[in-house]
């Protein structure tokens, strides 16, 4: 399932060159991936089995720099399943344009209390339905 999620780009995003930092991209994701989280109730669920998924990589590919006042539409959707986690995708176009902004691959590995790898199994793929759909592509 994709999700959509709006983010209007604020006067702390901004850097001195008058754009987005890189930085603050990363935590526009990341919010846009936890209303992803929250808006399919995965959360507690994927709590109580016993997993907890914690980002492993990150890349991104910037389009083109935003501004203050820019509403960016962040996509967000499973790519594929791993062993021990999975692949999101994430893209940011500019509401008012349609300009793409930016593309990322997050890569997200399940690990239990102790830290340890946990493998997707039957339980994680019960709660979570994307996870389910997608291709295990080891």
């Amino acid at each position: 399932m994709k999700t959509i999620t709006k983010l209007i780009v604020r006067s702390y995003h901004i850097d001195y060159f008058g754009h987005v930092n890189h930085a603050r991209y990363v935590e526009l994701l990341e919010e846009a991936r936890w209303q992803y989280l929250e808006g399919n109730n995965l959360l507690g669920p994927i709590h109580e089995v016993g997993a907890i998924h914690v980002v492993a990589e990150l890349s991104i590919k910037y389009r083109k720099p935003s501004k203050i006042g820019d509403v960016l539409q962040v996509e967000t959707q499973i790519e594929s399943r791993l062993r021990h986690g999975f692949k999101m995708s994430q893209k940011a176009v500019i509401e008012q344009s349609s300009d793409l902004v930016l593309e990322a691959v997050v890569t997200n590995v399940f690990v239990d209390g102790k830290g340890h790898p946990r493998f997707i199994d039957k339980n994680i793929l019960e709660i979570w339905p994307d996870l389910a759909d997608v291709a295990n592509t080891l």
